[in-house]
């Protein structure tokens, strides 16, 4: 690749090294714009002539125009969200020298907007030759052209009041729990430059503001599948992860970007459901661990899984760790809850005395498990001795370790009285029963389940705490 030298005489020696940089990275073929000028706003992203690399495809170029304000992004998980918010701030500084940046964590902000290595901002400029300069302890990136991008966590929304900005950037703003102080300390500090903008990039969540923003007149709406840009992802993506999802309605969110209305007459919806840190929340911090099991009448085909909810109590929460629901024999899933016994050093397994108590006992007992089996009180009516625990959903009170997508789906689509018995919910009512015995604190349920964590050290059971060991089977 030949490149043509222009005359520098005129130039600065800072601004002909800077020159001369750019020339060798397009020299390397390092140099990759991300908008092509033919055929544009058409193209598919493929390479082709002149861009032989993948680029922006017609569903992640801005709207036409400068009549609107806010460009929101709406697409699946790897649908190319985060690359196109990056490479429109790019062109964006090159008007508006305040810039601010919006994710949902400063790990966030830090992980996926500014460093990720595919998509962040500074890999976004490596590709053209340039430098963006990440300056943690000042929450801000210095840009090539002198513009700077100031960082800020959705989780501190009084950041923002203060600073000006003529362009905002907000990564995944459907899923902040403080959207609507966010959003007013953002527009309040929008009011430096003549082009006043904003972008968003999200998967979405049926909220309230999130449709207030779709239904103003000066907002333009883009909606982007991930199916659009497996190209650019591992090759087995499609087959080992999409395909575990397609055709579920989680699918048509995370994968098509679609907004689901919440299903009328079900007990939960998506937004009551929040989710835990990676790596936020240990075994060692949870007080009692329970396994709840909704075992099936059959195993016949056609028959109904068999429920297998692992959740744990931290402080007044409730975390809801794993689902290991499937169709097994009998045998099958006692191995299976032998084995979370161990992994999670469960208390007990919880199951409703009058649907399946003595059977669960007996087929543990038959894989010589030494799992401890609970009786939980419940409601016949499924929708009433579910409303508990819905309660402390609406309070924001329990938690998911995130790839519960199943279960999850089972939660916001079941509604009482129609379909199938949900297996996955019933064995979540049975171990989240368990843990809110008596008044629900981690303090009441000490005497029959681990010490608290607080004390120090690992999880020993209460007996084990006095020198005993729990009798085999109970």
């Amino acid at each position: 690749m030949s490149i043509d030298i222009p005359d520098l005489t005129k130039y600065t020696p800072e601004a002909r090294a800077e020159i001369f940089r750019r020339l060798k990275a397009r020299e390397n073929e390092s140099f990759q714009t991300f908008f092509c000028t033919d055929p544009g706003r058409l193209c598919d992203g493929k390479p082709h002539a002149g861009y032989p690399y993948p680029h922006a495809r017609a569903d992640q170029w801005p709207p036409a125009g400068t009549d609107w304000f806010i460009w929101l992004m709406m697409g699946g998980r790897g649908s190319g969200k985060t690359r196109t918010g990056a490479e429109y701030t790019r062109q964006a500084a090159k008007k508006i020298s305040a810039i601010s940046l919006i994710g949902q964590t400063a790990t966030a902000v830090r992980d996926v907007m500014i460093e990720d290595p595919d998509s962040g901002i500074i890999k976004v400029y490596e590709r053209y030759g340039e430098k963006a300069i990440y300056e943690p302890t000042k929450r801000r990136i210095l840009l090539p052209n002198g513009a700077i991008c100031r960082v800020f966590s959705a989780e501190e929304p009084d950041r923002l009041r203060g600073p000006q900005h003529g362009f905002i950037w907000l990564d995944e703003p459907a899923h902040y729990p403080k959207i609507t102080d966010v959003w007013d300390m953002a527009l309040l500090g929008l009011r430096k430059g003549v082009r006043l903008h904003v972008m968003m990039t999200t998967t979405p969540l049926p909220t309230a503001w999130l449709k207030g923003r779709i239904a103003e007149p000066s907002t333009r709406v883009s909606r982007v599948s991930t199916y659009e840009n497996l190209g650019n992802l591992a090759p087995n993506v499609a087959s080992r992860i999409l395909s575990r999802y397609e055709g579920t309605r989680l699918g048509r969110q995370e994968l098509y970007g679609e907004i689901l209305e919440d299903v009328e007459g079900a007990l939960w919806a998506m937004g009551m459901i929040g989710y835990t840190e990676l790596g936020e929340i240990q075994p060692d911090m949870l007080s009692r661990i329970v396994i709840g099991v909704d075992p099936a009448g059959s195993t016949r085909d056609g028959a109904d899984e068999t429920g297998i909810i692992v959740v744990g109590q931290h402080q007044d929460e409730l975390i809801v760790l794993e689902d290991a629901t499937d169709k097994y024999s009998p045998e099958g899933w006692a191995a299976v809850v032998d084995r979370l016994v161990a992994k999670w050093d469960v208390d007990c397994v919880a199951v409703e005395r009058n649907f399946g108590g003595d059977m669960v006992r007996s087929t543990l007992r038959a894989v010589e498990s030494s799992a401890r089996v609970k009786d939980v009180h419940a409601s016949r009516g499924k929708a009433v001795r579910a409303e508990p625990l819905v309660s402390r959903y609406e309070q924001h009170r329990v938690r998911h370790q995130r790839g519960l997508s199943r279960l999850e789906e089972e939660m916001t689509t079941w509604v009482p009285g129609i379909g199938r018995s949900p297996n996955r919910v019933d064995a979540l009512v049975w171990a989240a029963t368990e843990l809110m015995r008596g008044s629900g604190t981690a303090a009441a349920a000490l005497p029959r389940g681990p010490l608290n964590p607080r004390a120090g050290g690992s999880r020993p059971s209460a007996l084990e705490a006095m020198g005993l060991r729990r009798p085999k089977g109970r």
